[in-house]
């Protein structure tokens, strides 16, 4: 086998992106308590390594959850004004699952060349030992989608 024995897409996702965060976990707790606090579910969180002082800091929650997660991060700007999230909604992700991924090795390699050849851009890439998951603007995930379909003969 390939590695991928099933596909699957959620449309309506927000990436939100703090960039040149404190890298201090304080800040990051205070940022994930806050959302904890409003009851939204937070995926696909993505951290640089710190780059001196600060770390870029992304994650995604459902669209339908926006306007409580523009209300929360206008709370966390009063605590750091500093601070300057961007908001992308409308996007989609496509995860990638196989538990034969925690032996296999290449899968996200062919995974990111399929998308490669298709001419989209991945927004954020997450990962565990059994699954890869992407984020795509909704205008690339079609594409996207069938070309990793059509990589590991997966629909």
């Amino acid at each position: 086998m390939n590695g991928v024995q099933q596909i699957t897409a959620v449309h309506d996702i927000a990436l939100i992106t703090f960039n040149k965060a404190p890298a201090k976990l304080d800040f990051i707790a205070h940022i994930f308590t806050a959302f904890s606090a409003g009851h939204i579910n937070i995926d696909m969180i993505s951290q640089t390594p710190p780059q001196g002082e600060f770390v870029n800091l992304s994650f995604t929650v459902e669209d339908k959850d926006l306007a409580s997660a523009l209300s929360i991060i206008t709370k966390i700007r009063e605590d750091y004004p500093s601070i300057k999230p961007m908001v992308s909604s409308g996007n989609c992700k496509i995860s990638l699952f196989g538990e034969e991924m925690r032996e296999k090795y290449g899968v996200a390699a062919a995974a990111i060349a399929a998308v490669a050849k298709a001419n989209t851009e991945i927004l954020v890439i997450t990962t565990s030992e059994i699954d890869i998951s992407f984020l795509f603007t909704e205008a690339n995930y079609h594409d996207a989608l069938i070309a990793l379909e059509e990589e590991f003969q997966v629909k």
